[in-house]
């Protein structure tokens, strides 16, 4: 009986090594990618090295080099998980919520928590990716314009039910609202006098207010 327990044991030892070991791998990218982010937001893309990055990671070159050929394919990876979480987040508001403002709203929320929860990711985001190669920067592209396609839907689905001025133009509108939430990362703070959700109500009413029916856009005002 006792060596049957003595036996389990080490094969549970040995079983947990082998996790520890297969999960190695994985948390020195974190580790790499962490570092990367933190050194790119503070002084930018151009201005960190490899050296810099494996430096504050605490590991080598060639653990770098195992895992990403070059710092290039570090910013596509940093820039890939933001937007993909953008997309993603936005799919499901869509799913969750039927009404134009519940989407409008929630999807203004989302925009609003993104840049508290994800300031790094947010500022790397917006200021580092024209360093990506035309090739490299497609691929981020592409999840991007899901995302407005998205803003754009909801929009449409507005001047559709007669919410909003049919003389507006979708596109520009989302234009509006995804560069009235990119300004929010210069002043927004999550520590601030005003939560997440009171910011996200009071822009979703500037938006919703400004795209009412009623004057037409163009329309010279009194």
């Amino acid at each position: 009986m006792l060596m049957k327990t003595a036996s389990r044991a080490r094969k549970s030892v040995s079983g947990s090594a082998k996790v520890k070991k297969e999960r190695a791998p994985e948390q020195l990218r974190r580790s790499i990618l962490k570092s990367a982010l933190k050194l790119f937001e503070i002084h930018g893309y151009h201005a960190t090295s490899v050296d810099d990055i494996v430096k504050d990671a605490g590991f080598t070159k060639g653990a770098l080099y195992h895992h990403f050929p070059g710092k290039e394919d570090i910013l596509l990876e940093l820039q890939r998980a933001y937007i993909d979480n953008r997309v993603e987040s936005a799919r499901t508001v869509l799913e969750k919520h039927e009404s134009v403002q519940d989407r409008l709203r929630h999807l203004i929320l989302e925009g609003v928590i993104a840049i508290g929860k994800f300031r790094a990711p947010v500022a790397v985001f917006s200021q580092e990716r024209r360093f990506l190669s035309q090739k490299r920067f497609a691929e981020v592209k592409r999840k991007r314009d899901e995302l407005e396609r998205i803003y754009v839907s909801v929009v449409g689905q507005g001047i559709k039910e007669g919410m909003f001025n049919e003389s507006v133009q979708p596109r520009i509108a989302s234009f509006a609202i995804l560069g009235m939430l990119a300004g929010a990362y210069g002043w927004y703070r999550p520590n601030g006098p005003l939560s997440a959700n009171e910011v996200a109500d009071q822009l979703c009413r500037l938006v919703i207010d400004g795209l009412a029916k009623g004057r037409k856009v163009g329309e010279k005002l009194p």
